[in-house]
């Protein structure tokens, strides 16, 4: 059950970081916003995207470890 418990605080580590990071990148790019409004629409298009992807990411990543979970109990009793 150890090996799971890491998994999630894994997780829970990543999902922080990458949150730290967006914001500080849509800050970032919030600074440019009056310099070029079209590259500011696109940076921040290519940001959801990205956000998207890493959240279908880490659902699935929690799926995988739960299931894991589940298979380390059953395999204990």
């Amino acid at each position: 059950m150890a090996a799971t418990g890491i998994s999630f605080r894994w997780l829970d580590i990543l999902e922080k970081e990458f949150d730290k990071a967006f914001v500080d990148l849509d800050i970032l790019i919030g600074d440019l916003d009056a310099e070029d409004p079209d590259m500011v629409y696109t940076a921040r298009q290519k940001m959801a995207t990205l956000s998207s992807c890493f959240a279908q990411l880490t659902h699935k990543a929690q799926t995988i470890f739960q299931n894991s979970a589940k298979v380390e109990v059953s395999t204990l009793y």
